[in-house]
C-alpha cells in the first residue's frame, strides 16, 4: 500500500491543507485507488517554511513545489507512476 501525507500543521492548513485532503478523497475514490493508497494527516514537516510549498509526502519522498492549486494534479500524476 501506497503512503501519502498530508501536513495539516496550522502553516499549511491556513494554506489550504485541510481542503486538499477532502479532494485527494475524492481523487482517490475517482480513481479507484482507495485501497491502494493510505492518506494520512502529517503535523509540521517543516517543509512550507523553506517555501518549498505545502508539506506532502508520498511513501516519504517529499514533492516539491505544492501548491494549492496544482496539489490535485501533481498527486495524481505521481500516483499513476507507481500504480
Amino acid at each position: 500500500m501506497e503512503v501519502l501525507e498530508i501536513c495539516i500543521g496550522s502553516a499549511c492548513y491556513v494554506k489550504g491543507s485541510n481542503q486538499l485532503v477532502e479532494e485527494i478523497t475524492k481523487l482517490l475514490k475517482e480513481e479507484g485507488w482507495s485501497d491502494k493508497v493510505q492518506l494520512k494527516g502529517s503535523f509540521c514537516m517543516n517543509y512550507c517554511q523553506n517555501e518549498k510549498g505545502l508539506g506532502i509526502r508520498l511513501n516519504g519522498h517529499q514533492l516539491e513545489m505544492v501548491t494549492i492549486v496544482n496539489a490535485k494534479d501533481l498527486i495524481r500524476e505521481e500516483l499513476k507512476k507507481i500504480l
